[in-house]
């Protein structure tokens, strides 16, 4: 049961006015800890060079009294962040989702609550926008075993293979982009691994950057689920699900007719054959449960089409209200 002193946090439900100038430096805390103050600080000493205003908005939990402590202790010293604590803790992308409604900068950069990165390579991300719309850190001192690293490619050929294309480093939290970008895909309900290839599907252009990594003596894909075989199963049925729901979500109709056809075909063909041997070679089918085994072919199959086209008169009906293209520039 939660305390009943917990102090929560009066949040105002209108976003700041946005400042093109300005960075937003969103930070999900994921661990409990008080080294995060010592993050912020290294965070902000690298930014401090970019002659833009940077603002901090860290999000958490609010059962990482912790790290909420050391934030709170650094807010109490002067310095300028906001701290968005979140009664219940839904994903890191619900996270990055309540801290971009309150972030003002123009572009909106996605730091890690630990060192996965060396903080002073973040600038390098930042200058990796140039001529794109969203920059990726890659980091190219990472030490894999032998499983991990067939794990980690399997997964990759497993998203090139659905998306056409991939990111050397999902795992790693840095990254940079363009607020239009988060305004496009902000609304997508999907893990932050998978921010990249939906901001590329949805036609921005992503650079991967390379950065060193921040500690050698902390695994943090170990920690965050980066590298093991049940978090990279998870993240295949995610990449799945987000594959259908991208390539699918204006034409239902072609994945439930992939499905529903074939089944509908074979029952079809089944049940001519026991139609056909019964005529002309008096096979009986009374005491036989093949025939219903066909016709229940056919039934799934119609029903499955019908879903598909159920789905089509959806996506004509509401076809006005779906934006599905982005526009890069006009000449």
């Amino acid at each position: 049961m939660r305390p009943a002193t917990r102090a929560t946090p009066q949040l105002s439900a209108t976003p700041a006015p946005t400042t093109t100038e300005a960075v937003s430096a969103i930070v999900p805390v994921l661990r409990d800890e008080s080294a995060v103050a010592e993050l912020h600080r290294a965070y902000k000493a690298a930014l401090a060079g970019q002659g833009r205003e940077i603002e901090f908005l860290y999000v958490l939990d609010w059962r990482a009294r912790k790290a909420l402590a050391a934030l709170t202790a650094l807010k109490d010293e002067g310095e300028a962040l906001s701290l968005i604590v979140l009664s219940r803790w839904d994903g890191e992308g619900a996270a990055l989702r309540s801290a971009f409604q309150r972030a003002r900068g123009g572009t909106v950069l996605v730091l890690s609550g630990s060192r996965q990165v060396d903080p002073r390579d973040v600038p390098k991300v930042l200058e990796g926008l140039a001529g794109h719309d969203m920059a990726v850190a890659r980091r190219t001192t990472l030490s894999r075993s032998w499983f991990e690293t067939v794990q980690a490619r399997l997964f990759q050929w497993l998203i090139r293979i659905l998306f056409g294309r991939t990111i050397a480093d999902p795992v790693c939290r840095v990254r940079a982009c363009r607020r239009q970008v988060m305004e496009d895909i902000a609304g997508y309900s999907v893990q932050q691994h998978f921010l990249p290839l939906l901001a590329a599907e949805r036609g921005f252009h992503i650079a991967e950057v390379e950065v060193r990594r921040g500690d050698p003596t902390e695994d943090s894909a170990r920690r965050f689920g980066g590298f093991n075989v049940l978090s990279r199963l998870r993240l295949a049925f995610d990449a799945m699900s987000l594959f259908v729901v991208l390539k699918f979500i204006h034409k239902p109709l072609r994945f439930f007719g992939t499905a529903g056809l074939p089944i509908l075909l074979i029952g079809l063909v089944y049940t001519g054959f026991l139609g056909f041997s019964r005529l002309f070679f008096g096979m009986p089918l009374a005491d036989r449960p093949a025939l219903i085994l066909g016709v229940l072919l056919i039934v799934l199959g119609i029903q499955v089409i019908a879903l598909g086209l159920i789905g089509e008169i959806i996506i004509f009906a509401s076809g006005k209200r779906i934006k599905d293209y982005t526009i890069e520039r006009i000449l």
